[in-house]
């Protein structure tokens, strides 16, 4: 009668740890040596699963530039209410002193600003509806505005 591992075509759990304990050692030297190294992605592809690369490549997209996040309408304080809490940490808004809660276009969905700059470093919908923000830009019309073409310096 065969072993679980023979039969499995496993390691012994020690055998396991030493094999994964020498790979770490030689990722490290690889690394010490020149964090660039091919070798060096060839063994880290070899341990990441496929889906956890592709899914990591995935997430390289861009989110939404910080001016977009800077100019996002603030809530003043007298129009939240005592219940009112932030979906993403789930801090009720009146328990800060001074709350800077932001209301995102389109779907007016409410959150601290810390929390969804967060949100929208990595990606461009909201973090409830997962309605994109960025389609929803006001367009300004710049084709009637006047332009001086002599103000200096002192206007």
């Amino acid at each position: 009668m065969s072993t679980y591992e023979e039969e499995h075509n496993t390691n012994r759990a020690g055998a396991g740890q030493d094999a994964r304990r020498d790979l770490r050692s030689q990722i490290h030297d690889m690394y010490q040596e020149n964090g660039t190294s091919n070798l060096l992605l060839q063994l880290l592809s070899q341990i990441i699963p496929e889906s956890l690369q592709e899914e990591l490549l995935q997430d390289q997209k861009e989110g939404c530039p910080e001016h977009f996040v800077d100019s996002l309408p603030r809530v003043n304080q007298s129009k939240l209410s005592d219940e009112e809490s932030c979906s993403i940490c789930c801090c009720n808004y009146k328990e800060d002193k001074y709350p800077l809660v932001v209301e995102l276009p389109h779907c007016s969905h409410r959150f601290d600003l810390e929390c969804v700059a967060v949100w929208l470093s990595k990606s461009t919908s909201c973090p409830l509806c997962r309605d994109d923000v960025l389609s929803h830009k006001p367009k300004i019309d710049v084709s009637t505005v006047e332009v001086e073409d002599d103000w200096g310096m002192y206007g």
